[in-house]
């Protein structure tokens, strides 16, 4: 039973996590749904909606290839690897505490980890985006004001700035220079970087190129809402920065006493862990914790 116990877990978990992730691409669909003059539908500077339909067959690709792109070299060895270190973990967790079902604890700790680690690489991934993307545009709105067209100015940045960024705003330089079109320029670029303030860069830049306007002024603006945006992130973090470690060590507590248990007290610790009449303590901290545990996140997630 325990093992169940733990896949009903795991379950819940992950499709909390599924259902709770935020749609990177909600204020362009809201530019889709935006009633458009009929004279202007035929000759629309930005068609919005090749930013943001894409089939399940390409959003997993996309999906892979940015994977590629974030692991670096030998991506596929290096996913292999983690995997067969997780089936070695999940058999040690299994022999160690659980002495259940080897194949579902291994599955569970494999889906678990593959999930977890996906999710940190994305978060990572648009963390370092979020810091350099600032310089992109200060780099950008510089050489605009210079007198240098967007091309020129693109090129500029992918040589003025390192990271993954810079390495994009080059590869966007050399397909212009190339005579590639804008459209598909931005497209791939948008694959590579899907959020939302480098969607509205994007479009920014797309609408100038069609339409014209005073480019440096909307970078300044857009370039100052980021910092904002990213400061008011910040103290958010740090108002709730003691709740959130309280509920780690709280949350922390058992599993770690119950870790001790098994080398300071064996018996008592075979006993909860796999006599029928020590099931009850168990299920109760299981059940306790995850009730507990998903109150706390729910407070933090609702902090504006």
């Amino acid at each position: 039973m325990i093992y169940l116990v733990l896949g009903v877990s795991g379950v819940g978990i992950l499709i909390y996590l599924i259902l709770n992730r935020k749609p990177k691409h909600s204020f362009m669909h809201e530019f889709n749904r935006t009633v458009r003059v009929d004279n202007m539908v035929s000759d629309q500077a930005v068609n919005y909606q090749s930013l943001t339909d894409k089939t399940l067959f390409q959003k997993i690709k996309e999906s892979w290839n940015n994977l590629n792109k974030q692991l670096g070299s030998f991506a596929i060895l290096k996913v292999i690897a983690f995997i067969y270190l997780l089936s070695l973990v999940g058999m040690e967790v299994n022999e160690r505490f659980i002495r259940g079902n080897t194949i579902l604890i291994i599955s569970i700790v494999e889906v678990s980890g593959v999930v977890y680690g996906y999710l940190w690489l994305q978060a990572r991934a648009e963390r370092l985006f979020e810091e350099a993307f600032p310089d992109a545009l200060n780099m950008l709105a510089s050489a605009v004001s210079a007198g240098e067209s967007i091309m020129h100015a693109i090129i500029y940045v992918g040589k003025s700035l390192d990271g993954d960024v810079g390495a994009e705003f080059k590869t966007m330089g050399d397909r212009l220079q190339m005579g590639e079109s804008p459209e598909d320029v931005f497209k791939k670029a948008c694959l590579r970087f899907p959020y939302p303030s480098f969607q509205f860069f994007i479009i920014t830049l797309r609408a100038n190129m069609h339409r014209g306007g005073q480019l440096k002024d909307v970078i300044t603006r857009l370039n100052r809402l980021m910092f904002d945006a990213r400061a008011i992130e910040k103290k958010k973090y740090a108002l709730t920065s003691e709740a959130r470690a309280s509920a780690k060590i709280v949350a922390a507590i058992p599993f770690a006493f119950l870790f001790m248990l098994q080398y300071l007290s064996p018996e008592n610790y075979e006993f909860v862990m796999f006599k029928e009449a020590g099931r009850p303590i168990l299920y109760y901290v299981l059940a306790s914790e995850f009730i507990g545990i998903s109150i706390v996140w729910g407070l933090m997630r609702g902090v504006r």
